[in-house]
């Protein structure tokens, strides 16, 4: 015996209802039949719903229910309804009726509106079961029937139904909620049929449409028989074409990254995984989720800049520089021209006009630099700019170096220049010492002839 006399009920009619309604819980819910043989009087009675369930006899009674372990599908109690009396000093009888309904999850569909009968003898403060007749309002056939039980079959369909009715329901929500999930997902989904080669378009969530640029209608007619949008650019279609041609089974998954034109006109870059989903009659399910990186893509290359390129001019800045001569210093090449420029001038108009002045001279400055020498000029320091030339024949540099005084002179700044040249036997190290020493006797000149009290146009 699993469980003893506990809960107790009292010895009266509530306690013979309540122990009705646990008996009866007992079996349909639970199947637990030593939970409800532990509940029989030594004297025992039993009628049961089949034809042939009638026995006497406690220990009869207790082999027959022992039988119906692991036998009872799980059922659901509902409408229950009962009434007790009593007929003697310590005795009462229970009778009731209520529907029992198989549980959805059993794969089994009935209900049925049962009667049950208890009577129950008080033993020792506590009641005991002696009897129990169960039965159904009808048997295979009811009045009106005709070669059929229809009346059970009626309600059976109708519970069926019911039971059809809230699995559609819980399976609208369950799919709202899916729904809602795949729309608002941060990526682009999109599933396609492929057949023969040619991909035909299944479902897609909103996002996808956020990032193409239109609206549903449009992403319909889009023309996905490659199994893609048509606005990847040329070199990454390619590549995406290759990707989807990979997925031989279900299982197989790919990674592509590439770029494409939305249909309202940003050009964006994505990344993208592509499973072959599955495969039947119909043809091959293939999914393709792609995540917008454009914005994790443009911040990347921005911070990547700002490590070699000077905000203020665009030129390539001191770290640069410094890779620059370590890469020279392992390999100086055969010919090489380095040229120092610095700002006359600069403390003195910040002094006087401020820094933004200040700024807007030493941008004016790099223009005319990287103008002549464009992608081989350095901003070193505030006012000093470094040209570092291993393309360009000596006279080519040294007009090159001209050209950015002229320019200069004519544009009202006042610079010092220095420069060094060497067709073989390049050292980058000792010709940026020469060109810096040239440079800064440039600037004394510069300061000794007076030309500093001069001001900037």
């Amino acid at each position: 015996m699993n469980e003893p006399l506990i809960p107790s009920f009292d010895a009266d009619e509530r306690g013979a209802v309540a122990l009705t309604s646990y008996l009866m819980h007992r079996h349909y819910c639970e199947n637990d039949v030593d939970g409800i043989l532990a509940w029989f009087d030594d004297r025992f009675l039993w009628l049961g719903t089949g034809e042939e369930e009638y026995a006497s006899g406690t220990e009869t009674v207790k082999a027959i229910f022992r039988q119906f372990a692991g036998k009872v599908p799980k059922c659901n109690i509902s409408d229950e309804h009962y009434d007790a009396i009593a007929i003697a000093p310590g005795v009462f009888l229970c009778t009731g009726r209520l529907w029992i309904a198989t549980d959805p999850s059993t794969n089994v569909y009935l209900r049925v509106h049962q009667r049950v009968a208890m009577v129950f003898r008080a033993v020792e403060g506590t009641l005991r079961c002696c009897h129990i007749h169960i039965s159904n309002p009808y048997a295979e056939m009811t009045e009106g029937d005709v070669g059929f039980p229809t009346r059970v079959a009626r309600q059976t369909y109708e519970y069926l139904q019911q039971c059809v009715e809230e699995q559609k329901k819980r399976i609208a929500e369950q799919t709202a909620e899916l729904r809602s999930i795949y729309d608002t997902v941060s990526c682009g989904i999109i599933r396609l049929m492929r057949k023969g080669g040619v991909y035909h378009l299944l479902t897609f969530n909103r996002t996808l449409c956020d990032i193409l640029g239109v609206t549903e209608d449009e992403a319909r007619a889009l023309d996905w028989s490659r199994g893609f949008y048509d606005g990847i650019i040329a070199g990454d279609a390619g590549r995406m074409a290759y990707a989807l041609e990979a997925l031989k089974a279900p299982g197989d998954v790919t990674h592509v990254d590439f770029h494409m034109d939305s249909r309202d006109g940003r050009r964006l870059c994505l990344t993208g995984t592509n499973t072959f989903i599955s495969e039947d009659e119909r043809g091959q399910i293939i999914q393709c989720i792609a995540f917008d990186v454009t914005r994790r893509v443009e911040l990347e290359e921005t911070l990547k800049r700002l490590s070699y390129e000077d905000t203020l001019t665009g030129l390539f800045n001191r770290n640069s520089f410094n890779a620059e001569l370590r890469r020279r210093h392992s390999d100086p090449g055969e010919r090489l021209g380095v040229a120092c420029f610095d700002i006359n001038g600069l403390k003195a108009t910040n002094d006087r006009e401020g820094h933004s002045a200040g700024d807007m001279l030493i941008h004016r400055v790099a223009a005319h630099i990287r103008r002549v020498f464009e992608g081989k000029a350095y901003r070193t320091g505030g006012d000093e700019f470094v040209v570092i030339d291993a393309s360009s024949g000596e006279e080519a540099f040294r007009k090159g170096v001209n050209a950015v005084r002229e320019a200069m002179r004519k544009d009202g700044l006042q610079i010092s220049a220095g420069a060094s040249w060497r067709g073989s036997g390049c050292d980058i190290k000792e010709q940026f010492d020469e060109a810096d020493h040239r440079m800064y006797e440039d600037k004394k000149r510069f300061y000794s002839d007076g030309r500093h009290d001069r001001r900037a146009r």
